[in-house]
């Protein structure tokens, strides 16, 4: 069987970083369609990431359940490791859709979008940080391939 998580990653980590990105420029430019773009990719990027999530468990726990992977082997430490990170990227983000979701001007309040570009730095280094490890486990240690 061939695992489903390492097809259904690549489009959310995107639309995330996408979302990042989209939203610095609209600060840059001071074009608030910027900001919507990237509104639109946060929700659709979340969307991804539940459904990689989803998969990523199943994958999981097909492949580490099987007679192949000790109880006592190191790449359950990574699968545990690119898991945390990844959800934590995931939460970020969906800190990100709720600050902005309750307050549609967020960039124009001072005090808010701070802590609203904050948790966008924070879901970015969680995202490079999971996808790293993720691709660690994939060409590193042979999972889901």
């Amino acid at each position: 069987m061939y695992a489903l998580h390492p097809a259904t990653v690549h489009i959310p980590i995107g639309l995330l970083l996408a979302s990042t990105l989209f939203t610095f420029i609209a600060l840059r430019t001071g074009r608030m369609q910027w900001e919507q773009s990237s509104w639109h990719c946060l929700i659709f990027g979340l969307i991804g990431a539940a459904l990689a999530i989803v998969s990523g468990l199943i994958d999981a726990a097909w492949q580490l359940a099987g007679p192949q992977i000790a109880p006592d082997d190191p790449v359950i430490l990574w699968v545990n490791g690119h898991a945390a990170a990844s959800l934590a990227a995931t939460l970020c983000y969906g800190r990100v859709w709720l600050m902005r979701r309750r307050q549609h001007a967020i960039l124009n309040d001072v005090a808010q979008r701070n802590a609203y570009l904050g948790w966008h730095f924070a879901g970015v280094i969680f995202l490079v940080l999971g996808g790293w490890l993720g691709g660690r486990l994939v060409f590193g240690f042979d999972l889901g391939r």
